[in-house]
C-alpha cells in the first residue's frame, strides 16, 4: 500500500473511533459520578475542636455543586454521543457487503473486541480481522 493510501485509513479509523472514545468517556465519568455520590452520602459534620485545622473543609454544597456539573456533562456527552452513533451508523451503511457493515458495527458501536466478533459471528479471528481491514478500507465517509 502506497502512504497516502494508508493515511486515508488510518483517518477513517479515527473518524470510526469517535464514539468509542465518547462512550468510555461517559463510562469514566459515570464512575466518577458514582464515587461523588458516595462522598456526599458520607460526609459527616464537621468535628469541633480548639486543634488548629488546615486547609478548607469539603462541604456538602461543594459535593452537591461538583455533582450538579458532573451529570450536565455527562449529559451532553451522552447527547454528542447518540449524534455521532447516528453519524457512523449511517457511514457502515453505506457498505454493499453485510459481513463487512455487521464487523465494523461491533467493533466501533458496540465496542467489542476481535476475540469476542469472531464468536458472535462465528467464523474465525483471522477471518474477522480480513473484514475488517476490507470494511475500513471500503468505506466513504462524507466530510464533516
Amino acid at each position: 500500500m502506497e502512504d497516502l493510501e494508508i493515511k486515508e485509513i488510518e483517518k477513517k479509523k479515527r473518524s470510526l473511533k469517535r464514539y468509542k472514545k465518547n462512550r468510555a468517556l461517559v463510562n469514566r465519568l459515570e464512575e466518577k459520578l458514582n464515587l461523588l455520590d458516595n462522598r456526599i452520602t458520607s460526609l459527616r459534620s464537621p468535628k469541633l475542636s480548639d486543634m488548629p485545622r488546615g486547609g478548607t473543609p469539603i462541604t456538602t454544597e461543594d459535593l452537591v455543586s461538583d455533582k450538579i456539573e458532573l451529570e450536565e456533562r455527562i449529559e451532553r456527552l451522552k447527547t454528542k454521543g447518540k449524534k455521532l452513533r447516528s453519524e457512523i451508523l449511517e457511514e457502515i451503511d453505506t457498505l454493499d457487503e453485510v459481513k463487512h457493515a455487521e464487523i465494523l458495527e461491533m467493533f466501533f458501536i458496540d465496542c467489542m473486541n476481535p476475540e469476542d466478533i469472531a464468536g458472535a459471528i462465528p467464523c474465525n479471528i483471522r477471518t474477522v480481522y480480513r473484514l475488517y481491514s476490507e470494511g475500513v478500507r471500503l468505506l466513504t465517509l462524507n466530510e464533516q
